[in-house]
């Protein structure tokens, strides 16, 4: 795997210890220096005339359906978070304008001192089809050069389904069986697909939404992928009832209570957002963890439409940290009847190493078209 680790940084290889039936990796020794002379071999690639590499739909088809591969792109997030954590600094732009066909045309630019920068774009009010809409563009942190210009049609959803999925594999109780998925949408298939991976003992996957045909059409599909049992519930209630996992991955308004009686969620178990949907459980007693407090600066935020038009809330002081946990090997409960709610409402640089992750598959596999600009 070609992970997202400058060569003048060294981050220990991730190895594998028995956690009670559920594979965990442990990720030690993070270590920080300045760029050395070596840098440009892994960031400089574009030094010397290096063209970008343009990677259309069809040409990252491949990689959008082989599920085996999102285990190495779990991988490069979390070393990512890790990175962060330590003192990686970052900044951010994230923001949404109007287009006079009804659409929300998102952008997210995000940088990092460690591994150059991103910008990622898509429409997030979308009515009907939309083509050459979702393009991600990697850019090369020493040279300062365009790496790589990237369809994202069929892997934009990865940006919330894979941090999701890292804290899956840290915070899912011990031998999780059964998965409760609100939402029958894109996000919620990717969910599905990357909490999987990170799931070992998955044996049901149970969904909601407010379609009944879309919900039976999701749970027919889940069915036929991974081979397991899935079945369309009626009701959020019946959805989440005795479910090991939850996932809010239809809703986005936010601070809009994805479960509206939280009583329904059995003690223990673990409530993953991404538009702070999880919160009415904390008053019965969940506690809260978010990625890292160590976010990258927000340079400019705010959405015409109206959504997330103010910047995010810090996390609370008493929410604990997955790098934390991860760092520390300690345990995310207290106890086995504790619920986690794992939140991910905050500007973070996930973009970054999937878009590399998808920039060196293509490399290895001799996939793309090399062009340039600047003939």
């Amino acid at each position: 795997m070609n992970r997202l680790v400058p060569a003048s940084r060294s981050l220990s290889r991730p190895v594998r210890v028995p956690s009670g039936g559920r594979p965990r990796r442990l990720f030690i020794s993070v270590e920080f220096r300045r760029f050395g002379s070596d840098a440009s071999s892994r960031y400089g690639r574009n030094l010397g005339g290096t063209m970008p590499l343009l990677l259309s739909r069809s040409d990252l088809s491949p990689l959008a359906a082989d599920d085996e591969a999102l285990d190495d792109v779990i991988d490069a997030v979390q070393e990512s978070l890790l990175r962060s954590h330590a003192g990686d600094r970052g900044e951010s732009v994230f923001a949404g304008i109007g287009l006079p066909n009804g659409d929300e045309l998102a952008s997210q630019l995000a940088a990092s001192s460690s591994g150059g920068a991103s910008v990622r774009l898509f429409p997030r009010i979308v009515r009907g089809a939309r083509r050459n809409a979702w393009l991600g563009i990697r850019i090369d942190g020493a040279a300062g050069e365009i790496d790589s210009l990237i369809a994202l049609d069929d892997l934009n959803e990865l940006r919330t389904s894979v941090p999701a999925a890292v804290g899956v594999r840290h915070l899912a109780p011990e031998q999780a069986t059964t998965l409760a998925v609100l939402g029958s949408g894109a996000q919620a298939s990717s969910h599905v697909r990357t909490f999987a991976r990170v799931m070992p003992g998955l044996e049901t996957v149970r969904v909601w939404s407010p379609t009944k045909a879309h919900r039976e059409a999701f749970a027919h599909d889940v069915m036929a992928r991974l081979q397991v049992r899935a079945t369309a519930e009626d009701t959020v209630e019946a959805a989440v009832d005795g479910a090991d996992v939850i996932t809010a991955a239809g809703r986005t308004a936010p601070g809009e209570p994805a479960i509206p009686d939280p009583t329904a969620v059995r003690p223990g178990a673990l409530f993953v957002s991404m538009t702070a949907a999880g919160l009415n459980l904390l008053p019965l007693g969940a506690r809260l963890a978010v990625p890292t407090s160590q976010q990258p600066e927000l340079v400019a935020h705010g959405f015409s439409s109206g959504f997330l038009r103010g910047g995010p809330p810090p996390a609370p002081p008493n929410a604990i940290e997955l790098a934390q946990i991860i760092v520390n090997h300690q345990p995310a409960r207290r106890s086995a009847a504790e619920t986690m709610v794992y939140e991910l409402a905050a500007p973070y640089l996930w973009d970054l190493p999937i878009l590399t992750w998808i920039t060196d598959w293509a490399k290895r596999n001799g996939v793309g078209t090399n062009f340039t600009f600047s003939d």
